[in-house]
């Protein structure tokens, strides 16, 4: 049997992290370039890094955690299995960050060396899968669609995460948040 309540904990963490690296990450960048003037390429290449080796440890902590605790097999199989389908999108809320920082400067993200490589070690996972369908011209759209199903799943799980800390002050305590 699936532990709920771990699995909604679990999934909570994760959009907290999303949200939380992407807003980081915009928050940095902004300061650096917008604040400092230092070049968005370099700034990039700095802040990337960080924010992606930062995710990985959570992510990998969060399915450490749960493989620890006294829960069903069945849950540390989701878990993990969730954490492992979630983890591109998760390492794309940073570098969404950076994306919107540079539209907003009106400067070229292609010259940061960090995004150059995130694309690259991305390209080679999902290479194979585009590949099996056909046509090189598959391969943009492949890039085009992980872009956008990854920026989707960590705006849902940025909206419930906020949801589920403005809820409480629009409708009051519910049964469940009284009980813990």
């Amino acid at each position: 049997m699936i532990a709920k309540r771990h699995l909604r904990r679990r999934l909570s963490q994760y959009g907290a992290l999303w949200l939380g690296s992407f807003v980081v990450t915009l928050l940095v960048m902004a300061a650096m370039v917008f604040g400092v003037g230092a070049p968005l390429a370099e700034t990039a290449d700095l802040a990337l890094p960080i924010a992606l080796a930062l995710l990985g440890l959570a992510m990998i902590a969060g399915v450490g955690i749960t493989l620890a605790t006294d829960v069903s097999l069945s849950t540390k199989s989701l878990i993990t299995a969730l954490a492992l389908l979630l983890i591109l999108p998760l390492l794309w809320a940073p570098v969404l960050a950076v994306i919107v920082t540079a539209a907003i400067a009106g400067a070229s993200v292609e010259y940061s060396t960090a995004y150059a490589q995130f694309r690259i070690v991305v390209s080679h996972l999902i290479y194979p899968l585009a590949e099996m369908l056909g046509e090189d011209p598959l391969v943009g759209f492949v890039w085009q669609a992980f872009q956008v199903v990854a920026s989707v799943v960590g705006a849902v799980a940025s909206v419930l995460q906020v949801w589920r800390v403005i809820k409480p002050f629009l409708y009051g305590e519910d049964e469940e948040t009284a009980e813990a």
